[in-house]
């Protein structure tokens, strides 16, 4: 393809056909797809990824919001006048569509191609068959319990005990107890959502209790056994790390882990977890692991359009800020209040950044210009992003198989699947380990061969 970018980039690169792990793909399509990373140990993959994101960290351990111009241009100048040229529409609908972004991109960085491969994760098979009993979604949010619903899909059937960690009001568990005739520990924090919680398994006479505990306190040890399950979905941060940890020391025979928020961490540097990722040069700080979930599939039109108008504004005053200091570095500003975009103007906003940061508003100022101004770093920022978007799914690749590596260490059988659309939820990685020698390991539990 010859330089669709200066055409209509795209319309151009839209029109090729859809990539072989879309719905209604042939197996023999996706097989083919899936055999370059299929045929790798996760320890061979993470090493592939861990190249790449060393590599080119210039492109992706940057702060675009903070930055005037394109600092990798010199090195990449067909790339940065490939991105400057997109409107932002065209960056909306790119984003948008991650392998139209890989294939477009990858004119001008010949890398994105093998990015792009090494992203590829296979779907989950269905272990699961089950009716829609709508009194176990009752108070659930569609999405979630759609979310839900996929992660239990997942689950082989066994008889063991659950454990559900950081339950919420139980509804991973209270679907998998019925789903698996399994009774099932729920472990929340909040003891008012135990209460709730409670009530609705109650009501449908389920085998679930929800106990109220910091499951980063000591006392979470006692509800261990090696004889159970353990299920996570979207645990933050710690809370899943601390998850693998306590259940690899208490040798519990399953865990079923979808990890998210990898930045919510105690510690500002990434702390790795497996003999692999303690031996990288790869340093990530809590910004660098931000980019791993700098993604929304879920938010609506009303809210995408007053993000979009935040960041305009936020950028305007930020060029306001530097001439009044006389300083050309970036000033945070503190979180302001949705009632404010929805009523207010760009003026009032700045009004109100500049008491916040106890800076005076002296002499004529062009608020529209600066308004204008905003709006045009915006999207050179989106652009730059654009890049930055090419590693993001690496990133949490890198990040997921650090805890497949750590679960293999502690002597567990892994898989990797993704175990829903990401339409539905981009944390949509599903580890699940057993460990080796114990009973009844279904199918559907083939892990890589160890390098």
């Amino acid at each position: 393809m010859a330089h669709c970018i200066f055409a209509d980039p795209v319309q151009h690169c839209f029109t090729t056909p859809n990539p072989p792990y879309r719905k209604g793909a042939r197996p023999a399509r996706i097989r083919a797809w899936f055999f370059a990373v299929a045929v790798m140990s996760y320890r061979q993959w993470f090493h592939e990824l861990d190249q790449l994101l060393a590599q080119h960290r210039g492109l992706w351990q940057l702060r675009p919001f903070s930055l005037r111009s394109i600092p990798w241009q010199e090195q990449w100048p067909d790339l940065a006048a490939a991105i400057s040229r997109l409107s932002l529409p065209q960056v909306n609908a790119l984003s948008e569509q991650p392998h139209r972004l890989y294939e477009m991109l990858g004119e001008y960085f010949p890398d994105a191609h093998r990015l792009h491969r090494l992203i590829q994760v296979p779907p989950a098979p269905i272990q699961q068959q089950f009716g829609d009993d709508e009194r176990l979604s009752y108070e659930v949010p569609g999405r979630k319990w759609q979310q839900i619903r996929a992660f239990v899909q997942a689950l082989p059937a066994r008889n063991l005990p659950l454990l559900e960690w950081c339950a919420g009001k139980g509804h991973l568990g209270r679907l998998a107890s019925q789903a698996m005739a399994a009774p099932v520990l729920s472990l929340e924090l909040d003891p008012q959502l135990c209460q709730d919680g409670q009530r609705l398994a109650d009501r449908l006479q389920l085998a679930q209790q929800l106990q109220p505990c910091d499951v980063l306190g000591r006392q979470v040890r006692q509800y261990f056994q090696a004889g159970q399950q353990a299920l996570a979905l979207h645990a933050c941060g710690d809370l899943h790390v601390a998850l693998l940890r306590q259940g690899c020391q208490h040798q519990v025979q399953a865990l079923a882990i979808s990890p998210c928020c990898y930045h919510r961490t105690r510690e500002d540097l990434y702390q790795p977890l497996s003999t692999a990722a303690r031996s990288t040069n790869l340093q990530l700080s809590r910004q660098d692991r931000q980019l791993a979930v700098q993604e929304s599939v879920t938010a609506g039109q009303r809210v995408r359009r007053l993000r979009d108008q935040e960041v305009c504004w936020r950028l305007g005053f930020d060029l306001l800020q530097r001439q009044l200091r006389g300083c050309d570095e970036y000033l945070p500003v503190p979180p302001l209040k949705t009632q404010l975009l929805t009523q207010g103007t760009f003026t009032d906003f700045c009004h109100w950044a500049a008491e916040r940061k106890q800076l005076v508003l002296q002499g004529p100022i062009d608020f529209e210009a600066l308004e204008q101004a905003g709006r045009q770093r915006h999207l050179q920022i989106r652009q730059l992003e654009l890049v930055c978007q090419l590693f993001r799914r690496p990133l949490e690749l890198w990040l997921v198989l650090d805890r497949v590596l750590f679960l293999e260490e502690q002597g567990y059988q892994v898989s990797l699947h993704e175990f829903c659309a990401r339409n539905l939820t981009p944390r949509n990685l599903l580890i699940q380990a057993q460990r080796r020698g114990s009973a009844s390991q279904e199918g559907g539990w083939s892990s890589r061969a160890q390098a």
